[in-house]
């Protein structure tokens, strides 16, 4: 299919793929592991669909009349009205992608889409959606075709400004669209054929041959599976850690995913919240301390390879040494990586620890949607073959073995992971894990230049900022936010231009409505002062030190 590239950015285009080519110091040992050779050395030339590069880029000042009158009032935009309750708290590369290593089929990297007028919004209300019961409701309801442009067109608009969430928004499967039509079910287990043959096992297979090398396991050593989610990895996981050790103890930082000690609760295990250090790696001296209280109980820990809110990695090495040192045999300890974003990321990133089967760790999970980008959440969940025979049980009306948390399982998700595979390949991957490394950076110094408070830990991507005061800006930039900070998570689809408009607007929210102050003496906003993290950042509001 040919590329659809403007004139205008083909010098642009050039530029990007020299620096590519620039980019490609780690690829040999990537090259080796995957094909048994090393890389050229040279950018591989890949098949583009569409141009990732962004369209000419308008003139900011053009919509900011226009914006500035629409989010005066509540909008499906801001999903801000009086009604609404808060729930979540209490109150171009870097900055533009390289052209053929991201997908963009509709423009998710390209500038800010527009508002819906008063009269869109309409289409999407309650009362326009409603499904009718009898054939007279049908009446004055609008065209189910009609309803689905504007839907079609908020979309687009949610998307052109989704800062807060780490869903990479950057993929073009358009050649996958005929197979929607198919009722493609995995169920059962990926290895083992049932009697169901509208399946995607084969893909299925391939993805988890494809993590199995990228952690460095042994051919015939693993198994896994496709899931929904990170969260459903983390289930089966930590399930499988309770099989192997009934009596043993939950170990897992206090800023860990909610899934972990939600599979806690669903498994009856013990559990502890070990505290956490200011950046967000787990206390380490907090750790051994509660294993040594439990000696006479196997420990079960669970490693964050990125926190949800600060994107903090557990030192690995150093939990192992812990153990180590502790007496503690391998026997004795079960090991699970929640790796939902950054485990995708850390191989291609240059000089970073290793996360790999090479060591005793016992399972891993990461999400699908986040990194390589995919329509439906999704997941991998990868772990030592001898663990999930624990939980296989043979199902005759399958034909096949149960060893997953679901029994039905989208076989879409599968074919939608490995064509993202196939198509970016090794290269290409690391060329978004660049773009987003970078791109992250880019922004923790626009926000600390505009005099705001801002961190950005070392392999990461999320950049952890103060809590922007007006709500509304929140909600229109879809920001994470605990308490007193926020979050912009950087993915593929995040550009400089992107990231230039939303930094002058949250200056203007700081001019209209002042900065966060800290909600309590060690709130999140506190932590973000201290040296631990390392480098330059801009106080928070006021003089901590008299204060408190």
């Amino acid at each position: 299919m040919r590329s659809m590239i403007r004139p205008a950015s083909r010098a642009m285009a050039a530029a990007r793929l020299r620096t590519a080519a620039r980019s490609t110091r780690n690829l040999d040992e990537l090259h080796s592991t995957f094909f048994g050779r090393p890389s050229t050395g040279a950018a591989p030339v890949l098949t583009r669909f569409k141009s990732s590069l962004p369209l000419d880029q308008a003139d900011p000042s053009e919509t900011a009349d226009a914006e500035s009158s629409h989010f005066s009032t509540p909008h499906l935009d801001n999903n801000t009205s009086d009604t609404i309750k808060d729930y979540t708290s209490d109150a171009s590369k870097a900055g533009t992608p390289s052209p053929w290593a991201v997908f963009d089929a509709w423009g998710a990297g390209e500038g800010i889409v527009d508002p819906l007028t008063a009269a869109e919004e309409e289409l999407l209300s309650n009362a326009a959606v409603r499904i009718p019961t009898e054939e007279g409701d049908r009446q004055g309801l609008p065209e189910e075709s009609d309803i689905l442009s504007v839907y079609d067109k908020l979309l687009k608009r949610k998307s052109s400004v989704h800062f807060g969430y780490p869903y990479n928004l950057m993929y073009n499967h358009e050649e996958l669209y005929e197979f929607m039509k198919y009722s493609i079910n995995n169920l059962g287990d990926p290895f083992v054929t049932s009697n169901y043959g509208v399946h995607s096992r084969q893909f299925e297979c391939s993805v988890i041959d494809f993590f199995a090398k990228l952690w460095k396991m042994e051919p015939d050593s693993y198994w896994g599976y496709v899931t929904t989610c990170g969260t459903e990895g983390n289930l089966h996981g930590i399930l499988l850690a309770r099989e192997c050790h009934p009596d043993g103890i939950l170990y897992s930082s206090r800023e860990t995913h909610y899934s972990v000690f939600k599979a806690a609760r669903y498994y009856r295990m013990d559990a502890k919240a070990i505290p956490t250090l200011p950046m967000g790696e787990i206390d380490y001296d907090a750790l051994a301390s509660e294993i040594a209280k439990n000696r006479d109980r196997p420990v079960i820990i669970n490693v964050n390879i990125g926190t949800t809110v600060k994107g903090a990695v557990d030192n690995l090495d150093r939990i192992l040494r812990i153990l180590k040192t502790l007496g503690i045999p391998r026997e004795r300890f079960h090991i699970h990586c929640d790796g939902a974003l950054f485990a995708m990321m850390m191989p291609f990133v240059d000089f970073a620890p290793e996360i790999s089967f090479n060591k005793p760790i016992d399972s891993i999970a990461v999400s699908g949607h986040k990194m390589l980008g995919c329509p439906m959440p999704c997941g991998i969940a990868l772990s030592r073959k001898e663990h999930v025979k624990k939980v296989e049980q043979r199902i005759d009306y399958l034909n096949s073995v149960d060893t997953t948390i679901m029994g039905s399982r989208n076989g879409q998700a599968a074919l939608y992971l490995w064509y993202s595979l196939r198509k970016k390949g090794v290269a290409g991957i690391k060329r978004d894990v660049v773009h987003c490394m970078e791109t992250a950076q880019y922004l923790r110094d626009k926000i600390t230049d505009a005099g705001l408070t801002c961190r950005l830990n070392d392999l990461s991507s999320t950049v952890v900022l103060e809590r922007p005061m007006d709500d509304k800006f929140i909600k229109r930039w879809q920001l994470a936010c605990e308490e007193d900070i926020a979050h912009v998570v950087v993915m593929p689809n995040v550009t400089r231009f992107k990231i230039d408009k939303f930094v002058e607007e949250l200056v203007e929210c700081k001019d209209v409505y002042g900065r966060m102050k800290p909600v309590r003496k060690d709130s999140p906003l506190m932590k973000l002062e201290s040296s631990s993290w390392g480098g330059q950042y801009v106080a928070p509001v006021s003089n901590f030190k008299e204060n408190f």
